[in-house]
């Protein structure tokens, strides 16, 4: 396969093409996706276009990457590949679905199955003075 870089005036052509591509749908969440209101998604590092997503999984794509990118406090990085990192987090949430604690957290109402809304603390209002410049 050869590599082409787009010219800006072709992003909406290929941007429908993918679209068609793809039936329309994000490849992430599976919501359809109308031209326009996605996002054209390329990798940061290569350039390489990938797919049409819709914002919101863009977002959270994007958000997730840089997550990973922080550093541990002791100063390892918290990743080495991405990829690894999320198929563990996907065996993680699927190995806790299929064998529960039986403890359950303090914030999880039991009576209605929900997280407890959070309860903010107040804080005083700061009241500031003005000062009054002499000339």
């Amino acid at each position: 396969m050869s590599t082409r870089q787009l010219r800006d005036s072709e992003i909406a052509s290929y941007r429908k093409q993918l679209e068609a591509r793809q039936k329309y749908r994000c490849p992430i969440c599976g919501a359809a996706i109308a031209h326009g209101v996605n996002a054209l998604d390329h990798c940061h590092k290569t350039g390489h276009i990938r797919a049409t997503l819709c914002r919101s999984c863009n977002v959270s794509e994007g958000k997730v990457l840089a997550g990973l990118k922080f550093r541990t406090p002791v100063g390892n990085l918290a990743y080495k590949d991405p990829v690894q990192w999320l198929r563990n987090l996907a065996d993680y949430w699927e190995y806790h679905q299929n064998n529960p604690s039986g403890v359950i957290h303090p914030s999880f109402d039991l009576s209605t199955g929900k997280q407890k809304p959070v309860k903010r603390k107040t804080t005083a209002r700061r009241t500031t003075t003005r000062r009054v410049r002499k000339p």
